[in-house]
């Protein structure tokens, strides 16, 4: 076994703790609102599994994951969208 999976084996918080901080620094070089669902999705997981509650399997995590991701996209979207600072378009006439 390579060395993540057993980091996997041992503790899967700490492996979904880093997806959901990967996806956070792919959020801010991509700016759009639509990774840090997921990234939520990673760090929840990671609480879970921290806590005993989620299933080991990898396969099952990752349909969780993917799952809360696409229900969190709208939610945070329309969060996002609500409590963003924008300031109107200078250019406009």
């Amino acid at each position: 076994m390579s060395a993540i999976e057993d980091l996997y084996q041992s503790d899967p918080a700490i492996i979904w703790a880093g997806i959901g901080v990967a996806l956070l620094i792919v959020e801010v070089l991509a700016a759009g609102g639509f990774f840090v669902s997921f990234a939520v999705a990673a760090f929840l997981v990671s609480a879970a599994s921290w806590a005993g509650i989620m299933p080991r399997p990898l396969l099952w995590n990752m349909v969780i994951v993917a799952a809360m991701g696409i229900v969190l996209t709208p939610i945070l979207r329309a969060l996002l969208r609500k409590y963003s600072n924008r300031t109107p378009d200078i250019n406009q006439y």
